[in-house]
């Protein structure tokens, strides 16, 4: 059975606090009293009580974070989050929405719940009372993705006007010009900066837009398929030679719609998708794609989450608040190529 604090103080002839300094490495606790402490640590399979901890420190060393969807492009977050919280000592509460804003309310009041020091959102509602108890708290929050541009907070975002503007420019350098874009619902901030990115930069270029080519739609499964449908069904009125799918979901069922009504890239148009690594070569041919560096935005995000942590901490005043943008790259794939004379 597992001796408590009190059990190995006194069996050691020694203090409470300085058994728990011991054990927390915190004090000055001499090394052969630290060695002789963990070694009766050890003996007794000893656990620290995390709850009886946070309620005397008022810190639980936990972070929450909920995003819309566990896999494609966010499971990179989610390892670069952990990454970097395992090496600050913090644990995390993962939560998946499924895209649905009732289920990310109740997620957000089970984190609050749960005291965590601090929470990452990628939110999929235009809600925010349910983060207000966390700004009366004190506990800094964080949002990504998709960003909220009526609230006040720390958001860490892609460029989204530079991911579909880059994608024009590779385009454009093969001589296409008349190019699609499936977008998501511009409801959102990550569709409306894509679908804007590819507007400036078909102007940037001089080039003509025709706005049939430019398919808005939700982040449901089957998006991108309906609007690949529809540009494929009506190619003759509105030609074009390329399309760009700027989310990993929309691209993938865009590419069943070209397979199914027998088209291929590049052969018959040139295709970008989007957050299609594809590291197992699953697309053949491979897929021309903007990326987004999931990773590295993981591990921003923790960075600032835990300065504000420690801003709280202090009791010194909170900064204003701020946006972090992380630009994003094009990975070439075989999808595209120069348009033929």
């Amino acid at each position: 059975m597992a001796a408590n604090l009190k059990e190995i103080a006194e069996e050691l002839h020694l203090s409470i606090p300085t058994v728990s300094r011991a054990i927390n490495n915190t004090g000055r606790v001499s090394p052969e009293t630290r060695h002789m402490v963990m070694d009766a640590v050890r003996k007794h399979n000893y656990t620290p009580n995390r709850i009886a901890q946070s309620l005397r420190q008022k810190k639980t060393n936990i972070v929450g974070l909920i995003v819309p969807d566990i896999g494609d492009y966010f499971s990179e977050v989610i390892k670069g989050t952990e990454s970097e919280l395992s090496a600050n000592n913090y644990s995390m509460i993962l939560a998946d929405s499924h895209e649905d804003p009732l289920k990310e309310a109740n997620y957000i009041k089970l984190m609050y719940q749960s005291q965590v020091d601090g929470l990452i959102l990628a939110t999929v509602s235009d809600d925010f009372r349910w983060t207000k108890m966390y700004q009366s708290s004190n506990i800094p929050t964080i949002f990504f993705d998709n960003e909220p541009c009526s609230l006040k907070c720390n958001k860490v975002v892609l460029n989204n006007i530079k991911a579909t503007e880059i994608a024009v420019d590779h385009l454009v350098k093969s001589g296409h010009t008349d190019i699609a874009l499936i977008c998501g619902n511009t409801k959102e901030s990550t569709a409306k900066y894509r679908r804007n990115g590819f507007i400036e930069a078909m102007e940037k270029h001089h080039l003509d837009i025709d706005y049939n080519l430019i398919k808005e739609g939700l982040y449901y499964l089957d998006a991108g398929y309906s609007s690949m449908q529809d540009l494929i069904l009506n190619r003759n009125e509105h030609p074009f030679t390329a399309v760009i799918a700027s989310t990993y979901r929309l691209s993938c069922s865009a590419i069943h719609a070209i397979k199914d009504y027998g088209f291929s890239y590049p052969k018959d148009f040139s295709f970008i998708g989007f957050d299609i690594e594809d590291s197992n070569r699953l697309f053949s041919p491979t897929i021309t794609s903007v990326l987004q560096p999931g990773k590295q935005i993981g591990k921003l995000m923790v960075h600032r989450l835990l300065e504000s942590v420690e801003k709280f901490d202090s009791d010194s005043p909170e900064d204003d608040f701020m946006i972090s943008f992380v630009d994003p790259v094009i990975k070439l794939g075989e999808s595209t190529a120069p348009l033929k004379k």
